[in-house]
């Protein structure tokens, strides 16, 4: 059974031949695109959608879909229901999401040097650590097997009337010489502006046309090398550095969101890492230890004119974030058991200061810092050929090390802490080589951020130091059939949440985040996909109904109860091709500025392009985005683009 151990080592860079997989943590010895637990998104996939972006990417995917908190001028997204602050994020491993308050902005986040995307939906491996209740994102970098080899691209993106929007550069040069490779990649993305629909009806504070304040600029770099030997071991060492900058569009609508005039003149984040595989024999032992961290400013004006700051709400702030952490995993393949371990740890830093709107002179109005521990081990024991059974159990825990703000001298703050015990349980059924079930229980859950705790709104709440962790309990059936040039997944699950945080009045003019709902998620997962050498077709659909079953006026937000996302391909020779996909969204709930709900339009959208590939190293691509000129959006208040039109070329060597 050792060739099952390979697959974790020298033979997943044979089947994933450009793909980091230090980074990788599976649930099984098997390739993702044969797991019933884990789904990818290859960077193929990512080229052929033209997602451009890891949200971009992931809204192809059943289960997931995107979401634009226009609020924030973030883009983020939910996995069955579950908000972005329950989903672990990791790059190669590594958690990213901000230590404050837990969220991400994958829209900051390009694509290029993405080898494939790896998600775990309910059940997931208890290597990753501490907070993975609704589900996992991966993030893989891309890794050279030849002496050199990389790719260059460039795309624009021009509106309706022809004025170029959007431009987007990237280059990724790898080289591997005998035992040592390297990987270099960069990405440059550059938004001017968007433009608006055509159907838009304009209001005071948006015009028709070009969307006011939408301007976006990010950059990345990135750099690894590493030392594979001769048995398969491997270390490496990496850096990457990512800078940006964007404006925040006025709301459109004021019944549903106040008027915010705000910038961030920096969203910048930094990554350093090392991280190695020693094989042993019918083990082996991982190692990562990495350094990570988030600074971002925001700027809030008193008006439309974004020049002054004279009004009581209008302010200079800046967050100063960093995690440092490592993880320990070890694998043995003992007779039919295939047993982990892991270890995790994470200290989580955040710095909040105010900026004297004259002077610049920062002065420190919070600082709070947290400890997280997490053990688990998991065994995987084949019964037979066919029959697969899976265990495993999790400790997670968090302590409070520092918790200060300014008004602590005044209503001073406690330390508190939160721990869980996460148990699971799977079975897997092999019908024959071509087709999977599974059957699987499992616990998570979600040890409430720095914000949860301890964040005062401005006076209108109070900290709850001692807040206890969210629990679900996940539920699923899956069959999965693979028949060559078809091939389809279907998925059921049922999520019950208990000890959701909720905002409580516990004062007429204060509230507190207590652990009061109860929820529950429910939904189906149906994916089918067709492919030959000339034409391919492929889509899935989502349902999902969420009750609150402690107080049903309570709903949860921007989760569409239906989705779809469908595409076709077909090759029409002498290197042309044409792609079109269509993206449906219905039935989420968006709350107004009032409180009250209303459920957010359907829309259906419609992408086409041409590609012409002159040679086996060029690729040119023709396309429309949104071509019906669709007037959607997904927070109400913060229209999309309209139709755009974009052209891309990219070499590979």
């Amino acid at each position: 059974m050792n060739k099952h151990l390979l697959i974790l080592s020298l033979a997943a860079s044979c089947v994933l031949a450009d793909t980091f997989t230090l980074g990788q943590i599976n649930v099984l010895d098997t390739a993702l695109e044969e797991s019933p637990f884990e789904q990818t998104i290859t960077s193929e996939a990512i080229a052929q959608h033209d997602s451009e972006t890891i949200s971009d990417a992931l809204d192809n995917m059943s289960g997931i879909n995107q979401d634009l908190q226009g609020g924030r001028g973030e883009s983020t997204l939910s996995i069955r229901g579950f908000d972005a602050r329950r989903i672990g994020v990791f790059i190669d491993g590594i958690p990213v999401y901000v230590p404050y308050d837990g969220n991400f902005d994958y829209d900051r986040f390009l694509t290029s040097d993405i080898a494939q995307i790896d998600v775990a939906k309910g059940f997931s491996s208890v290597v990753y650590g501490a907070n993975t209740m609704g589900g996992v994102v991966n993030i893989i970098s891309k890794k050279p097997t030849k002496a050199l080899e990389g790719n260059i691209k460039a795309g624009i993106v021009s509106d309706s009337d022809g004025s170029m929007s959007r431009n987007v550069e990237s280059i990724n040069i790898g080289t591997k010489q005998d035992h040592i490779y390297a990987q270099l990649s960069g990405t440059y993305s550059n938004r001017d502006h968007f433009r608006l629909s055509d159907d838009y009806s304009a209001t005071p504070s948006q015009p028709g046309g070009d969307r006011l304040r939408s301007k976006a600029e990010d950059y990345k770099v990135s750099f690894k090398t590493g030392y594979i030997a001769d048995d398969g071991s491997e270390i490496a060492v990496g850096y990457a550095k990512q800078n940006g900058e964007k404006q925040q569009p006025p709301v459109t609508d004021s019944a549903f969101s106040k008027p915010k005039y705000w910038d961030w003149p920096y969203w910048d984040k930094e990554t350093v890492y090392i991280t190695g595989q020693k094989n042993l024999g019918s083990g082996y032992l991982k190692a990562l230890a990495y350094y990570d961290t988030s600074k971002n400013s925001l700027y809030a004006y008193d008006d439309a004119s974004y020049s002054t700051m004279n009004l009581k709400s209008s302010f200079k702030s800046k967050y100063d974030d960093y995690s440092a952490g490592t993880r320990l995993e070890y694998g043995v393949e003992l007779d039919r058991h295939l047993i982990t371990a892991g270890a995790n740890y994470k200290k989580d830093s955040h710095k909040g200061y105010d900026i004297d709107k004259t002077t610049d002179i920062s002065t420190l109005t919070e600082h709070f810092v947290d400890d997280t521990i997490s053990f688990g081990i998991e065994d995987v024991y084949t019964i037979s050929p066919n029959w697969q059974l899976l265990g495993g159990i999790s400790y997670d825990r968090k302590e409070s090390d520092k918790a200060y703000d300014k008004n602590s001298g005044k209503v001073p703050l406690t330390l508190g802490e939160q721990d869980a015990i996460n148990p699971q349980a799977a079975l897997v059924y092999s019908l024959d080589n071509t087709s999977k079930m599974r059957a699987s229980i499992s616990r998570k859950t979600y040890l409430p951020s720095m914000k949860d705790r301890y964040s005062r709104k401005l006076g209108t709440a109070l900290p709850n130091p001692d807040l206890d962790a969210e629990t679900a309990t996940h539920y699923e059936l899956s069959y999965q059939k693979n028949m060559g040039v078809l091939s389809g997944r279907i998925n059921g699950f049922f999520d019950r949440i208990d000890d959701a945080i909720e905002s409580v009045v516990v004062t007429p003019d204060e509230t507190q985040n207590q652990n009061a709902g109860s929820f529950d998620h429910r939904g189906i997962e149906a994916e089918l996909n067709y492919k030959t050498d000339e034409l391919e077709i492929g889509g899935n659909y989502t349902y999902i109904s969420v009750k609150n079953r402690t107080d049903n006026d309570i709903k949860r937000i921007d989760i569409p109860k239906h989705q779809i996302f469908a595409f076709a391909q077909y090759e029409l020779g002498d290197g042309i091709s044409l792609y079109g996909n269509m993206r449906f969204r219905k039935g989420a709930y968006e709350q107004k500025a009032d409180k009250s709900y209303v459920i957010n339009p359907a829309f259906t959208t419609f992408d086409i392009k041409a590609i012409y590939r002159p040679t086996a190293n060029i690729t040119t691509e023709l396309g429309v985005k949104n071509i019906t000129d669709k007037l959607y959006a997904y927070d109400l208040g913060f229209p999309m683009a309209g139709r755009e039109f974009f052209f891309n070329v990219g070499y590979n060597f």
